[in-house]
């Protein structure tokens, strides 16, 4: 099974939430171990960054089943630092917050997947504990300091996607009928503006109509089926 922290507490705790007390976990189906089986049928899968890789799974488990893709987004961060005892040092807030947009990032990998009737995208945003060791086996940048677990604090509100619509509706309305990546970002995508034009003109959202110098001018598209 795929996921990014390694079977981290985080996404151990966010499978027991969607499990419940009616559901299955680390179930075997179509070749593949799904997180979280309900009693429904559909199939959840809790994935905390990467989701591309993804892709293989999620196109064999579609044909057959209903399946709903988790991706946590930390709204505010709490780091705590331990040193190689667990003894903590530091308790202190980040002073990143993630925001809706860094989906985008993420959804290069499995676009062409998005509008698939199967399947359904919910973004959970949410406060996090990040446990860090200062042990000397971390990269030079911390200092040593090495990302040892992630884990949760607080859930906030879901946002879920299902449609192109869904994710058109993402697009500030402060957006003019035509607009530049630049525009996009300083209406509040900032540094993830490309990747969201990107994916969006993917599944056909929003369409290239010219230039203005040397910035590429986009503008809103009427919903349609993916393109091939």
């Amino acid at each position: 099974m795929i996921n990014t922290w390694n079977e981290s507490l985080l996404h151990e705790e966010l499978k027991d939430y969607y499990c419940g007390d009616s559901g299955k976990k680390e179930i075997p189906l179509d070749g593949s171990i799904c997180d979280v089986l309900r009693n429904d049928g559909v199939i959840i899968e809790v994935q905390t960054a990467n989701l591309g890789k993804l892709k293989a799974k999620l196109q064999k488990l579609l044909i057959n089943h209903q399946v709903i893709l988790v991706y946590p987004i930390a709204r505010n961060t709490l780091i705590e630092t331990f040193d190689e005892n667990r003894i903590l040092k530091s308790r202190r807030k980040s002073p990143k917050h993630g925001n809706i947009f860094q989906l985008f990032r993420e959804l290069t990998g499995i676009w062409m997947i998005l509008d698939h009737p199967n399947l359904e995208l919910q973004v959970l945003h949410a406060d996090v504990l990040e446990i860090r060791i200062a042990d000397g086996t971390g990269s030079w940048r911390r200092k040593g300091v090495r990302k040892d677990d992630k884990k949760l604090i607080k859930m906030h509100e879901t946002r879920t996607f299902k449609t192109q619509t869904d994710y058109s509706e993402l697009l500030p309305d402060s957006l003019s009928e035509q607009f530049t990546v630049s525009e996009l970002c300083q209406a509040g995508a900032g540094a993830h503006a490309g990747h969201m034009v990107w994916v969006m003109r993917k599944m056909g959202i929003i369409e290239l109509t010219g230039k203005k110098g040397n910035a590429f001018i986009y503008r809103k598209a009427l919903p349609t089926s993916m393109p091939v």
